[in-house]
């Protein structure tokens, strides 16, 4: 089964980091892994070998937050983005809340968590490692794009690739927002919604058009990807080319890797960056 889960880069701090997400929502790492245990260690810096090169953090419904420390040039040059949040959710409001307030020490409530105009209940914020989060109505931790107006094409191309059928597409001229939006704005996408993987057992790749200020100060940033994981070789293959097409980058073709999975690194047309993961099926279930 395929699901797709948010992957961040950190200048340094992703241990720090995910100490603090685990604070927040319990559980145990899947996997922490040091640059220093790993093949990459004689060609890391010694500043750097203590670094996380992998972490992993399992949530909600068969779902993991990961991330990376990157050094050097990556570092340097890392660049927050404020196209993406993680959208999460507790069982209840009750329980969301409590997970909110617990992400928001240290950082910024944008949007209080609160009932909203549409009837469930909504939050936002920035926590004090610069990751944007939403709390919204799922029990899975999702993927959450803003783009500048070109959202339903990305979308339509997005479900091209991994199929499945929209079961939320909301223009701003059809809701709440409808009377504050300019003209040349209500048709474009308040929210749109693509389950991916099995029903109930997958997630929500989601999102929305950036308008007016928001969309004028939309960075695309390098500081996260969206990683496919699940599914055979064949598979992750066929999505990852399908990626790729129309104008995408590839910068790490999906290929066998060094410690022995199937890996590759892509930036669609959209400026979306992706990873593919994919275990061997040639070697040995531990």
């Amino acid at each position: 089964m395929v699901t797709i889960n948010p992957y961040l880069n950190f200048a340094g701090n992703t241990e720090e980091a995910f100490n603090f997400y685990r604070s927040v929502f319990g559980g145990e790492f899947a996997a922490l892994i040091r640059y220093k245990d790993t093949f990459e260690a004689e060609r890391t810096p010694d500043s750097d070998k203590n670094k996380l090169m992998h972490v992993a953090l399992p949530m909600g419904k068969g779902n993991v937050l990961m991330g990376t420390d990157v050094w050097g040039d990556m570092a340097e040059s890392l660049v927050q983005t404020n196209s993406y949040y993680i959208c999460m959710n507790g069982a209840t409001p009750e329980e969301t809340g409590k997970l909110f307030n617990a992400l928001a020490v240290g950082g910024k409530v944008v949007y209080p968590f609160d009932k909203a105009p549409w009837g469930g209940y909504f939050g936002q914020l920035v926590d004090q490692f610069g990751i944007q989060w939403m709390a919204d109505s799922m029990e899975t931790i999702n993927p959450y794009l803003n783009f500048a107006g070109n959202t339903e094409e990305a979308f339509n191309f997005y479900k091209s690739v991994f199929g499945g059928e929209f079961f939320m597409l909301i223009r701003f001229k059809d809701n709440v927002e409808a009377d504050r939006t300019p003209e040349a704005d209500k048709d474009k996408l308040m929210h749109i919604s693509l389950p991916i993987g099995e029903p109930g057992k997958g997630n929500v790749l989601m999102a929305t058009d950036a308008i007016g200020e928001m969309g004028k100060a939309l960075i695309q940033g390098n500081n996260f990807h969206l990683t496919i994981t699940g599914g055979d070789v064949n598979e992750v293959r066929t999505l990852f080319n399908a990626l790729a097409a129309g104008g995408g980058k590839v910068s790490v073709p999906f290929d066998k890797a060094s410690w022995g999975s199937y890996f590759g690194m892509l930036t669609d047309q959209f400026g979306i960056q992706w990873m593919a993961d994919c275990a061997d099926p040639d070697q040995p279930k531990q």
